[in-house]
């Protein structure tokens, strides 16, 4: 963006939500930004000259998308547009291109697509700006070889000139083949600059061209790649581990049948064997009407699946809190009606000398869903008690002394290593003794045959509290702790509901807070944490006036 005026966007969507979020977000990106409801008015606004970059959706009422850039292209050539599109209309997407739109986004349901606008809008204007210098370019060695024709046919006749002429020639044939040759490493820079992975295969599969990106991604050299047959490198076998044919492969199909292909979600492999997530677009190519084979545009999603997975998770904690608030009274109610009574009989049962395992049960699973809905109404309520500055001392020997009868029994050996001078925290105090017993009785159940447990608390440089929990006991296989903090995972039968850790979690989250497991099987495990510091001069009464 230069330094004057901020960059015009016109964006011509009939869609008044996605319009409002893709203006906000290039707003935020420092555009300047105008919304169209329709085609119409759209061109309207275009005519008045106060854009410089076009947004068009593909699907509008009365002047779609492609009619727009067809109206455009029919006064000359377009600005630097993005034609969006929506699933499966790729079709579409290469339409426009041929028209001469400069890229297209494809929306997809959860809006990932907004926030590629800005590098998109700024991608399109950078192809522009290369197109104008290579038609400046072009012109200038149209220009040239029209001047060298030109003299030579005037000093034909003129042989005592001859040899000078030739020296002229060779001059000015010299210059345009460094301006060819400086628009070819332009091109060159463009490629090897860009931070997709791009390579081209001909029509038999083998590399004729990889960018830096791409052999850094894949975790080979560039030249160890060339002219190698590319899918038995990175696309041989699919997620299941089954393999892969040729015939089964998107990108050889775009060179059979010269039909784009984009692959949402696909497991490239790297050289070390180890393979990881995908998204790419096989585009085929072709030389005088001529297909001659195809360029595969891929980037890594390894990072976005997994703030995908996290967002799910997130949501499962919000449904769960939900579905607490209002089976605590459905079943609650009942259910300690149910206690009650069974309670009752169990002790009729008793003074009759009548067998009481029956009733025995009922009690027991009974207790087992009142702690489970206990535990479900902590999603609910995590966040409705209010915060103070408080000491971790006195919350985490509350909980010591709770469990000190249960670790001698156990023969199991607390080492307290607990700084004196530690830093003051805004929180919870009965939510952290629920994360420390939490914590702690994980440790005790790990270390049945008895063991050590070392609990540490110190101030990091950042004056942040750093609690730790770490057991001599099974440890857990690394299958296990990438689970660990999930709800409803546990790995203890029915004597878990496996929300223990993922209440610890999520309390821990309320406070700002860090939580992390490290892990070895018959070694033990290390629970981490970290609180950042209560802010003193908040909590401080104001002064009188």
């Amino acid at each position: 963006m230069s330094s004057g005026r901020p960059v015009r966007i016109l964006i011509m969507e009939d869609d008044a939500g996605q319009a409002r979020l893709a203006q906000r977000t290039l707003e935020r990106a420092g555009y300047a930004v105008a919304v169209a409801g329709d085609g119409a008015t759209g061109l309207a606004l275009y005519a008045t000259g106060a854009c410089d970059v076009l947004m068009v959706d593909h699907q509008m009422p009365g002047t779609g998308g492609l009619e727009v850039l067809h109206t455009l292209a029919a006064r000359g050539a377009l600005p630097p547009t993005i034609m969006v599109t929506g699933h499966g209309d790729e079709a579409i997407a290469v339409e426009a291109m041929k028209l001469g739109a400069g890229d297209y986004l494809v929306k997809d349901v959860d809006g990932q697509y907004l926030t590629l606008l800005p590098a998109v809008v700024a991608r399109v204007r950078h192809q522009q700006r290369l197109l104008a210098e290579k038609l400046q370019a072009e012109e200038a060695l149209r220009q040239t070889l029209e001047a060298l024709e030109t003299r030579v046919r005037e000093r034909t006749a003129a042989l005592q000139h001859a040899n000078d002429r030739l020296h002229a020639e060779i001059a000015e044939r010299g210059r345009a083949e460094e301006a060819l040759a400086q628009l070819n490493r332009r091109h060159r820079l463009i490629l090897d600059s860009a931070g997709e992975g791009i390579y081209r295969i001909d029509l038999a599969g083998r590399t004729t061209f990889v960018n830096p990106a791409a052999a850094r991604m894949l975790g080979w050299e560039v030249a160890e790649l060339l002219g190698q047959p590319m899918h038995d490198i990175v696309c041989h076998t699919r997620r299941d581990g089954t393999p892969r044919a040729h015939d089964d492969c998107p990108i050889l199909a775009a060179c059979r049948d010269g039909v784009v292909r984009h692959v949402p979600e696909d497991l490239f492999w790297r050289k070390d064997g180890t393979g990881f997530l995908v998204e790419y677009v096989g585009t085929p190519i072709h030389e005088h009407d001529t297909l001659v084979g195809a360029v595969v545009i891929f980037k890594d999603i390894t990072e976005r699946k997994q703030i995908e997975r996290e967002m799910q998770n997130a949501d499962r904690l919000t449904l769960v809190g939900q579905l607490a608030s209002g089976l605590a009274h459905e079943i609650g109610t009942p259910l300690n009606i149910i206690a009650g009574n069974a309670e009752l009989l169990r002790m009729e049962l008793c003074e009759r000398r009548f067998d009481t395992a029956e009733v025995d049960a009922i009690v027991q699973h009974a207790d087992r869903i009142t702690r489970l809905i206990q535990q479900l109404l902590t999603f609910a309520r995590a966040k409705e008690q209010p915060m103070t500055a408080l000491e971790v001392h006195e919350p985490l020997a509350n909980v010591l002394c709770l469990l000190e009868m249960r670790f001698k029994h156990q023969d199991i050996t607390v080492l307290l290593e607990v700084s004196s001078d530690l830093p003051l925290i805004h929180g919870r105090a009965e939510q952290l003794e629920q994360v420390f017993l939490n914590v702690l009785v994980n440790a005790w159940h790990a270390m049945p045959g008895g063991g050590t447990l070392t609990i540490a608390a110190e101030a990091t440089t950042a004056q942040k509290l750093r609690p730790s929990f770490s057991d001599t006991g099974l440890g857990m296989s690394a299958d296990v702790l990438a689970h660990a903090l999930e709800p409803f995972y546990s790995t203890k039968g029915e004597r878990g509901t496996g929300l223990g850790l993922a209440i610890c979690k999520q309390i821990i989250d309320s406070h700002q807070g860090t939580m992390q497991l490290e892990s070895t099987p018959g070694v033990g495990t290390t629970v981490t944490v970290e609180f950042p510091p209560a802010d003193i001069t908040a909590l401080l009464p104001l002064a009188s006036p």
